[in-house]
């Protein structure tokens, strides 16, 4: 610590301070000759602020979760956000990951020019941290220097340096070549000669200063901080390596209460889902006031590569407990990812090669894309979204997570799929769902399988911002590829997996009936899709319909299924028959019970559901005629009841004594 504090910080500040002056030397060259660079990039700090409004905390976590990228196997993988409302408020981010190094340096104090690799970072158009404008106008970044690096960076960014520099200006003006630095009175301000000084004066008019109170950003000039914070030195004793700390003040807001409100709904938003696709990341600390919040990511079992299916498969817990209570809760995802392009796949990287060609920073250089689905093992299917490592507002319609480097809007709200690399990955996506059924379903049925399905397939809604459907683009990608899903056992049904059109729905079968859910469940005569499924209904009713399938039986599977379920009264006495008549008044569908239909359309004519004394069941429309106990003796009735002739026994039957009648007058 004591070489941080001395030989590995003055190193870091002379870097910072030799920055500092080439931004302000930049500054006053533009202004010599004319051109008006800085006034761009002021307007952008402006605009990104607004852009990324409400997303500060997703953009400091994704540069976090990139610095964890190289740390070496067994070192701790950890990120905390620590928030302390009193007695000033400020936010600390911190991170276990890889120290500032000059290009991190460099790149945070030079607008859009981020190092890094679409596909390997989450952060890469070098814009996302000026998203923290939004609650802070006096960002730090406090970092160790890296294993044998020389250097450790402390620096921060303060709007009141305009001040600073609007004097230097004023100095130029007066002293000429004598005017000196801000950062450094032993440095002149300027590199320049007489001549140069002339050009300038002639340009500026003694304009100067007022371009820089109006356009200089003080978020390209970084100075060096002195001393030591204690909540920083706490952070760094735990094992953290940087830390960004942001005195929260009201950068675009009213109230100061605004900006702490803001900060803590978007740590309340950092979830399990937040996680999934951060593979870096071990462990989120998330300290309101001493009072903490733990995500813990763990990969259950990882399933290698295979010759058939091209992906990976694992099994993700995600798990979420509390410092001041015993709940601890834990998510289980199913994670699929498949690598296209690269150099084990030659047409594809030129296929991608092809439409990154216009795109911006290093997207040009991408040649290999990584694309992941994910869906949570949950009573009821999640919030499907489109997921650029983190979750952006675009809902899939699905209950699935659809992870990959798409090119986005710059605060990774919204992703134009007209785009033909965005379009590119789409149909990625589509043949590693549809991959993901099909491997699913060529293994024995659990729960979490028939859920993940559904999830991959089904779409509720259509695609956020869009007016088309996932499940239709799935469904017409899998057609493209000669694959049939209707023809697929792909539905969990009691029996197991089955074709979609062949699966039905029970109607609701009310509670106090005789006969009740399990035995016409086990009963009917048609295939009911898997009570594992309860949760799922909507969206397994929307991928039978889409698939040409019936979700309600058929009037001749219904008469089947009251016969059977006869039978069983009849052979089993669990119920008697006026208790059976009653539940199957109240289970049959309305158009079934309609009096008005005729007898030759009466889809129950033919059903043998009537039990007889003989222990027969009859139908309506049969050759036999039934007769009734009367309610009250009617003369010679009796003798004819209980003395029927042989030869007419084939004929006549009497209702069997448990069904109860009554006369009409």
């Amino acid at each position: 610590m004591t070489v941080y504090h001395t030989v590995s910080r003055r190193n870091g500040d002379e870097i910072i301070v030799a920055q500092a002056q080439r931004q302000i030397q930049t500054f006053f060259d533009e202004l010599k000759n004319g051109t008006r660079n800085y006034r761009t990039i002021a307007s952008l700090d402006s605009q990104i602020s607004q852009e990324y409004r409400g997303r500060c905390i997703l953009e400091l976590l994704q540069n976090a979760h990139d610095a964890l990228r190289e740390v070496p196997p067994g070192e701790p993988r950890q990120i905390s956000f620590m928030l302390k409302t009193s007695p000033q408020p400020v936010l600390l981010v911190a991170n276990s990951g890889d120290p500032f190094r000059r290009e991190n340096f460099y790149g945070l104090c030079q607008l859009g020019q981020s190092p890094k690799d679409p596909n390997q970072s989450v952060g890469n158009k070098g814009l996302g941290f000026r998203s923290v404008l939004e609650i802070s106008t006096c960002p730090e970044i406090w970092s160790t220097p890296p294993i044998g690096g020389r250097e450790a960076f402390v620096f921060r960014f303060d709007p009141d340096i305009s001040e600073r520099i609007e004097t230097a200006a004023r100095d130029l003006d007066q002293r000429g070549l004598n005017a000196r630095s801000p950062f450094d009175s032993n440095l002149p301000l300027l590199d320049w000669s007489e001549e140069q000084l002339s050009k300038y004066r002639d340009q500026m008019m003694d304009d100067s200063h007022r371009e820089v109170k109006k356009f200089l950003s003080p978020y390209s000039i970084p100075l060096p901080i002195q001393g030591m914070i204690p909540e920083v030195e706490f952070l760094l004793e735990q094992g953290y390596v940087t830390i960004i700390r942001l005195p929260l003040n009201n950068g675009g807001s009213e109230k100061i209460c605004d900006v702490v409100n803001s900060v803590r709904n978007q740590l309340d938003k950092l979830n399990c889902e937040s996680m999934v696709f951060l593979s870096h990341i071990e462990k989120i600390v998330i300290d309101i006031n001493g009072e903490q919040r733990i995500l813990e990511r763990m990969v259950e079992s990882d399933d290698k590569f295979s010759d058939r299916t091209q992906y990976q498969r694992q099994h993700l817990l995600i798990g979420q407990s509390e410092s001041n209570s015993d709940n601890c809760t834990t998510s289980e995802f199913r994670v699929w990812t498949r690598v296209i392009g690269g150099e084990d796949d030659t047409k594809q990287a030129d296929e991608i090669r092809a439409v990154v060609e216009g795109l911006p920073n290093l997207w040009p250089e991408v040649r290999r894309v990584v694309i992941s689905i994910a869906v949570e093992d949950a009573p009821s299917p999640a919030k499907g979204r489109f997921v650029i490592f983190l979750p952006t507002e675009m809902t899939t319609g699905t209950g699935a997570l659809i992870n990959a480097p798409f090119y986005s809007s710059l605060d990774r709200r919204s992703i134009n799929f007209q785009h033909s690399y965005n379009d590119l990955i789409l149909k990625g996506a589509f043949d590693l769902c549809i991959d993901a059924v099909i491997d699913l379903v060529s293994e024995e049925p659990e729960q979490w399988r028939a859920r993940s399905i559904i999830d991959l397939l089904s779409s509720s809604a259509t695609v956020g911002g869009h007016e088309w459907c996932f499940m239709d683009k799935l469904i017409n990608r899998a057609l493209d590829r000669g694959i049939l899903l209707e023809t697929h056992n792909i539905i969990l049904c009691d029996e197991g997996w089955c074709i979609p059109s062949n699966v039905r729905y029970l109607p609701a079968i009310p509670e106090d009936i005789p006969v009740g859910l399990e035995y016409w469940r086990t009963h009917a005569a048609f295939t009911i899709v898997s009570n594992l499924l309860d949760g799922r209904d909507p969206s397994v009713k929307a991928l039978i319909m889409k698939l040409d399938g019936l979700l309600d039986p058929t009037e001749s599977e219904w008469g089947q299924t009251i016969n059977q379920v006869a039978v069983s009264v009849q052979k089993c006495n669990d119920v008697d028959w006026n208790g059976f008549l009653k539940s199957l008044i109240a289970v049959l569908p309305s158009k079934m019970k309609d009096e008005s239909i005729s007898r030759a359309s009466d889809p129950l004519a033919t059903v043998k559901f009537l039990p007889d004394q003989d222990e027969r069941l009859l139908s309506v429309s049969g050759p036999i005629k039934l007769f009734f106990r009367p309610v009250r003796g009617i003369g010679d009735d009796t003798d004819l009841i209980e003395h029927v002739p042989d030869s007419l026994k084939h004929r006549i039957a009497f209702l069997h004594p448990d069904v109860r009648t009554t006369q009409q007058e």
